[in-house]
């Protein structure tokens, strides 16, 4: 019998799991580096530099039903949502973020003894959600330009393999997945989903395979292209009859109203909505162009609103990823580092605004020169 005088005991492999690394409020960063937050570029999160529009704010403050518990079956969302995405309403889901999708998808489909396979550098969030499981995850790096080492993903490949998570465009090295590596990874007999968080910057999508493909699940979300990150609601496009469990599987309430609105919202701004992503996409253009310019910074080719970026020098010892983002914290720029091997000597620089672009380029040049970066 349990002695009920200790604590509870905590599963031995979560207790050893590595946090996911988010990040900080934009008041904290300021806060640290003696800053008003109007000073900020906050560039580490990929989030909407436009924010959403005025026809979405106004559609959540006219939403008064807060206290009655939004519909559990998400019918008016999944209606509006499955016109947009081009897919029966019965394939799609909504949730809190894709984040939950990814959960409940692993939860769903992946049972003791199989496994997951990742292929990093990748959107942690996939390991994490697995291992927060107790599963069994497989790394399969990617080549030198960030493209699926195919071969060898087929040869970790076995029957244990549930389930092959990926992300196109590819966070946080942008690229997008080909239709000749996706036809490849669904042959292996592994479900794939394929995360399109930034599916709007990249102007392509797979959801039209989904109906074709039985193993196939593509994500998508409404915090990049719609400004709607702070609140949290994406959704799925899933295999016939997958969709129907997730929605019995999932908490009944996880989107919520203010969500919902926004969603609705979102759709009927559409038009205003993709005029800012072309926006962002021109944007991303320029600014790979002058970073280029720079000599020391290489941009990775991006379909995404970020660029990953890797810092470059003739110099023995020369500052690495990490030492340019904290030179450029002190200067009120706050870019993404990840501390992964193959990835220390790169940042991630979300696309900023036109008019902050010459603000960053400008504190970008004034910390290559503290730094000797040439």
């Amino acid at each position: 019998m349990p002695d009920p005088s200790e604590p509870p005991r905590i599963r031995a492999s979560l207790l050893a799991l590595p946090p996911y690394e988010a990040v900080e409020p934009v008041e904290e960063l300021a806060r640290r580096a003696g800053l008003d937050p109007a000073e900020v570029l906050k560039l580490d999160a990929n989030e909407n530099p436009f924010g959403t529009v005025a026809w979405v704010q106004e559609a959540i403050a006219r939403c008064d039903r807060y206290a009655v518990y939004p519909d559990p079956l998400q019918s008016e969302v999944r209606g509006a949502i499955a016109g947009y995405a081009g897919a029966p309403m019965d394939r799609v889901v909504a949730g809190a973020g894709s984040d939950e999708l990814l959960d409940l998808a692993v939860r769903v489909l992946v049972g003791p003894g199989e496994r997951v396979l990742v292929c990093p550098p990748a959107f942690d969030m996939y390991r994490f959600v697995a291992e927060v499981q107790g599963l069994a995850v497989d790394a399969v790096e990617r080549r030198d330009d960030f493209s699926i080492d195919i071969e060898r993903v087929e040869a970790t490949v076995t029957e244990a393999t549930s389930l092959i998570m990926l992300a196109s465009p590819n966070n946080p090295t942008g690229n997008a997945l080909s239709p000749e590596e996706l036809r490849a990874l669904l042959a292996t007999g592994a479900t794939v989903l394929v995360d399109e968080a930034y599916g709007e910057f990249a102007g392509s999508s797979f959801i039209p395979w989904v109906e074709e493909e039985p193993r196939l699940i593509v994500l998508r979300t409404f915090s990049k292209w719609a400004g709607l990150a702070g609140l949290r609601i994406g959704y799925g496009v899933f295999p016939e009859g997958v969709a129907e469990v997730l929605l019995r599987a999932k908490p009944p309430y996880s989107v919520n109203r203010a969500a919902e609105a926004a969603v609705l919202a979102a759709l009927e701004a559409r038009d205003e909505l993709e005029e800012r992503v072309r926006t962002i996409v021109a944007e991303r253009e320029t600014l790979f162009r002058e970073l280029s310019a720079l000599g020391w910074l290489r941009p990775y080719p991006s379909a995404a609103n970020f660029l990953l970026c890797e810092v470059r020098s003739s110099q023995p010892g020369a500052p690495d990823g990490l030492a340019l983002r904290e030179a450029l914290a002190q200067r009120g720029v706050f870019v993404r580092y990840f501390s992964t091997p193959r990835l220390r000597n790169c940042v991630r620089i979300s696309v900023p605004r036109p008019e902050q672009t010459p603000v960053l380029m400008e504190r970008l040049r004034a910390v290559g020169e503290e730094l000797g970066l040439d």
